[in-house]
This record gives structure tokens, sequence and C-alpha cells, in this order.
């Protein structure tokens, strides 16, 4: 951060408006924009504040408020100020540099800032992250989160969201479009000879309360379906209604359905997730030899509310698995995943 001596804080004047904005005039403007991206820069070196950099800049800078009343005036014309001014101030900790898109000619969709990391130039360098941020009791536009994602991933920056809650405290989220992938077979890797054997062992079941039992004695031929048990195959009331939808065409196809065909077709394994507040947990492998990465949710049974999947992130990621959100889009599933990060502890997040 800048140092200002007694002197500079003697000196200082208050910013003046601008319209919408409050300008600080030179040297204090150079100062404030060379070495901490605050504000927009004019032909005349003044500078342009929002009101959230004004804050900033008080709080930080030592620059005086325009008037007593200042604050009370701008929360009358922006009740989310307060926001956003926690916004700047947690999300600037440690040298970070965090711009709002008011002074970009480009917008972000969703992101109300983006972000320089502590070791670049903004003057030089392109910014690393498009920033949004919302409060626990916002509602959340799945479409919306995840254009603004895909966006930002053609862009080759990052997706960074900034929740707070009702005391004000700040968790910070990595968004991010993922391809879940495993090594186990799917129906259309099995031979046809296979696909046959499978049917008619199937077709042979035995109804229960919640899907069915094979007895079968040779190996099961698609490890993919079914729990082994009992000297048989169990399978769940879904995996039914998987194989007579999406492999006999016995049924309509749902969407829930198809989520599971892309599923399997990426040679996942699906369990469920009751115990983790998911739909699924998913492995990559065999569930002997691998552990689940993923506990994946539709979107259609996710939460409605920022402060539902916090709670989902953070159970998740309690047991050690990265939380991810199935949206279908554009004739594709998309897997948006969301985690907790904080600037320059796990810039990075695999």
């Amino acid at each position: 951060m800048d140092s200002i001596g007694s002197n500079d804080e003697q000196r200082i004047q208050p910013p003046i408006q601008d319209g919408h904005y409050w300008k600080i005039l030179p040297p204090l403007a150079t100062r404030l924009y060379e070495k901490s991206a605050l504000g927009q820069r004019h032909e005349d070196g003044s500078i342009s504040l929002t009101a959230s950099e004004v804050l900033f800049c008080h709080w930080h800078r030592h620059l005086p408020l325009p008037s007593e009343d200042w604050l009370l005036n701008e929360l009358e014309k922006n009740p989310r100020l307060i926001y956003e001014a926690i916004i700047m101030d947690v999300g600037r900790n440690g040298g970070e540099m965090i711009v709002p898109t008011e002074h970009r000619s480009e917008q972000d969709g969703l992101a109300w800032g983006v972000r320089w990391h502590r070791d670049r130039n903004h003057l030089k360098d392109s910014h690393q992250a498009s920033v949004a941020f919302a409060t626990t009791h916002d509602e959340l536009d799945w479409d919306e989160l995840l254009g603004w994602c895909q966006k930002t991933s053609l862009n080759g920056i990052d997706s960074e969201l900034f929740v707070i809650d009702d005391e004000l405290d700040v968790t910070m989220y990595k968004v991010d479009l993922i391809q879940p992938k495993g090594d186990l077979l799917s129906w259309n890797d099995l031979a046809d000879g296979q696909q046959k054997q499978f049917l008619k062992d199937w077709k042979n079941r035995t109804p229960t309360e919640s899907g069915s039992y094979v007895r079968h004695e040779h190996t099961w031929l698609w490890e993919q379906i079914g729990i082994e048990h009992m000297s048989g195959r169990i399978l769940r009331q879904e995996e039914e209604h998987y194989l007579q939808q999406m492999i006999t065409k016995e049924q309509d196809v749902t969407p829930n359905s198809e989520l599971m065909h892309d599923l399997y077709e990426r040679g996942l394994l699906l369990r469920p997730g009751f115990k983790y507040g998911c739909r699924w947990r998913v492995y990559d492998g065999d569930l002997n030899e691998s552990h689940a990465p993923w506990l994946i949710q539709p979107r259609s049974e996710s939460a409605t509310t920022w402060e539902g999947v916090c709670l989902s992130v953070r159970l998740a990621e309690g047991v050690h698995k990265q939380w991810v959100c199935a949206i279908f889009h554009k004739e594709e599933w998309n897997y948006l995943r969301i985690q907790r990060w904080s600037p320059g502890k796990n810039s990075s997040i695999d």
C-alpha cells in the first residue's frame, strides 16, 4: 500500500463531485492511479473515483470524505454501496488490485470488477480475473452464472465470486467449467455380445421396493450399473429408469437419465449423494480403487440463493470433494465447479 506522511495528509483535499463520480487532482491522482489502479484517468491527469473507491481511499489513503453527510447521501443513491466498499476493501487486501467495471469500456456480464494479481502491473498487463459479488440472500441465476464463466474462460481469465453474509464477512469462490473424466467402460464401449448378455441378465431381474435384484453366476459385464451384493447385483430405481429410457427405449427420456448418460459416457461411476446433500457422488474409477472427486447436483435440484450454494460447497470441501452443478445449455451438459479460495494462498486450483 502507498504511504502518505502527515504533511501530505494536511494537504489532501476532499474529492470534488463530477456527475456520478468523484474527482481527484494530481499529484495525488497520479499516485493513486499508477500505484494502486484506483479511479479512471483523464487527459488532464485527474482521476474519477466511484463511491466505493472514495471509501477505500478514506480508509487506507487518508482521503477526506467530501462532507459529513456524504455517506448517507451516497447510500440513498446506492443501497448496495456498503457491499461494494467491503468488496473493494477485502479484495485489495495484500496488494491485489480490483477495479470496478464502470471504469472499463468492455463489460463482463455478471462482473462488478476486474482483478490484477499483486505481482502484476495494471498499466502493462491484462487483468487476471473477472470479479462478481453477491449477498447470501441474493437469488442465483444459473444461466447468467454459466454465461459469465464461459465468457471469462474464452478470454483466458478466472471467474471469482465474493459472497457477503449478514455479518458483512466475505467468502471468496472461484467458479470454473470442468470436464470430469473416468476410466470405466460406458455402454457404447461394450462389445455387442457383452451388451446382449447384460440385457439378458437384467431382463431376468426381480423387482424390489426401490429397484431390482439380478442374480448372475458369471462376471457382471457393466461395472457402472448396480452394486454387488447378496450374490448378485442390486440396481437402484434411477438405474432402472435409465436403462428403460436410454438403453431399451421403453420409456420417454427424462433430463435425469440424459445427465446420467452423459456422465456414464465420460467413464464415471455414480453413487447416491444423499449423505452429502447432493444427487450423486461421482467416482473416476472402480469404487474400491478410487475416491469420489466430485459431488454433482443437477441444476433443477440446486439451491436458488447463494446461501444454499455456500452451504453445499462447504459440505463438499469438508469431505475433500468438489461441488459441481450440472447445467444443460445449447444441447450439451456443462459442469460448473464452485470452490472456496483466497488470493495469494491458492490462486490456482486444480
